[in-house]
């Protein structure tokens, strides 16, 4: 019972600290740790009975195997790719990413999209100066984590018009330089009415962001079109269409392909405190869980 015990306290001593680092879900990480502590606890005790081992010995081994089977759960996590299934409607925009939505800007007629780091502002891409005409629009960031999944998906139905691979350093995304210098895509997808913008961040643990699209491809709602290889960051750039609804609020957590990030209806936004008042006018549209096949 006490290398159990002793297992049981290492597991929370050594990955809770991890999750503060790395801003995962504290509730997971925690039963995580209770889980591969137990099972641990249980092989250092079989051990045990058979080897007269030191204190320090059972520390360091628990230790270690604590971070593996951690490090291959988070893994098995990392790349998991459930089938999604997709809402029914039309003109619906749906998360391209799963993760938690970090801001949403306004953007002025003529203003180039910016991407938000610890309070400092700085244009993301050129190219996708276009999709916000004179209207203008809004910038939604999505925060991942190495939790989430890493699958990315078709924001809408349309055609990918514009796709951009650009190398990076890895640096960081803390740092304010990391949206300039990381390995990132740009992607438009453009329907016959509007045109919505992604780009996908990669962190410094990211060994490359995979595209499983080509220029030019048709797309379906919710389709796989690419993956972020370990903690990143998904932008979109959304155009003030007419009737344009955000269904969506700074805190609240999406998943790629069923999430409905906006609608398109009869009643046009005029600033973003209309946002939450104006949800219900699609009452079909549910955000939450997403469905699984």
């Amino acid at each position: 019972m006490a290398n159990v015990l002793l297992c049981l306290v290492l597991g929370q001593l050594i990955l809770i600290p991890l999750a503060h680092k790395w801003q995962l879900d504290l509730k997971i990480v925690s039963a995580s740790g209770l889980v591969i502590g137990l099972i641990v606890g249980c092989v250092l005790a079989v051990a045990s009975r058979y080897y007269d081992l030191a204190l320090w010995t059972r520390v360091l081994a628990s230790g270690v195997l604590i971070m593996t089977l951690a490090t291959w759960a988070l893994l098995a996590r990392f790349y998991r790719d459930p089938e999604r299934v997709p809402p029914v409607g039309d003109d619906l925009i749906v998360s391209p990413a799963d993760g938690t939505i970090k801001y949403i800007k306004h953007l002025a007629p003529g203003e180039l999209p910016v991407s938000v780091k610890h309070g400092k502002e700085m244009a993301v891409s050129e190219p996708l100066r276009e999709i916000l005409a004179d209207q203008g629009g809004y910038l939604i960031g999505i925060s991942m984590t190495f939790l989430d999944v890493h699958v990315i998906r078709a924001a809408i139905k349309g055609t990918l018009t514009h796709f951009e691979h650009i190398d990076g350093c890895f640096l960081s995304l803390k740092r304010a330089d990391a949206l300039y210098r990381n390995e990132r895509v740009l992607e438009v997808i453009k329907n016959d009415r509007y045109a919505v913008g992604l780009v996908q961040i990669a962190s410094r643990l990211v060994r490359r962001i995979v595209a499983y699209t080509r220029e030019g491809e048709q797309l379906d709602l919710g389709q796989r079109i690419g993956m972020i290889k370990l903690g990143s960051q998904a932008d979109v750039i959304l155009p003030k269409t007419d009737g344009l609804r955000l269904l969506i609020k700074t805190g609240d957590r999406v998943y790629a392909g069923v999430s409905i990030l906006a609608g398109i209806g009869q009643m046009r936004l005029s600033s973003l405190d209309t946002v939450s008042s104006t949800s219900s006018a699609l009452p079909q549209v549910t955000i939450g869980e997403p469905s699984v096949a």
